[in-house]
């Protein structure tokens, strides 16, 4: 009896609001929240690594293959390939096209937001360059979404979705590309300069 009231004079009692009390949770969901934001950006880096592996079937290994009808989008593609069927044989196709002599793909400005327990929702911008037959290499910026579900094996792809620039806006950039900011920056300079001086 005597150990348990010293024990108790010696073990503060917290309130449910103190500073004390809430840090530990919170500190934890950050950390948490971290680790999903890490792991998944891994994920998303991996696939880059796997289309530039040039063996495509390997992104196929990154979907969850307990999801029952996964969704893709291509931004090159008319529609949706909606369950695995079409999923299949768009990345892992019997007879890939001979065509395609080569695919490079980065991703960047990663952003993560867990969503679930085990479901996390991500969009980036993903650099894109393809070589066909006959042609020279084009490349372009694409905007990527997926959500993602966190299994045994790790994060896996449920949903894939590619949204490019429209057209104007498209132009817009190349012609944006075009401007030499090093000679057009002094006369964008000399002109506020003239406005000055006529005021």
């Amino acid at each position: 009896m005597a150990q348990r009231k010293i024990q108790q004079r010696i073990e503060p009692t917290l309130a449910p609001d103190d500073p004390l009390t809430v840090r530990k949770p919170a500190a934890a969901a950050a950390h948490g929240a971290q680790a999903v934001e890490a792991e998944v950006t891994a994920v998303i880096h991996a696939t880059a690594e796997a289309w530039n592996s040039q063996d495509y079937s390997r992104v196929l290994a990154l979907w969850d293959p307990g999801e029952a009808l996964p969704f893709y989008l291509a931004e090159e593609q008319e529609d949706w390939f909606i369950g695995w069927e079409k999923l299949r044989a768009y990345l892992d196709p019997p007879h890939p096209s001979p065509a395609v002599q080569g695919i490079r793909e980065e991703m960047r400005d990663i952003r993560v937001k867990q969503i679930g327990p085990d479901l996390a929702l991500a969009a980036w911008w993903m650099h894109f360059e393809m070589k066909i037959i006959g042609r020279k290499p084009i490349g372009e910026e694409v905007r990527v979404s997926a959500v993602l579900r966190r299994t045994s094996a790790g994060w896996r792809y449920i949903h894939w979705a590619e949204s490019p620039m429209t057209g104007v806006m498209y132009m817009q950039k190349l012609m944006e590309r075009d401007v030499d900011e090093a000679k057009f920056g002094p006369m964008v300079e000399r002109r506020r300069k003239q406005g000055q001086t006529r005021r």
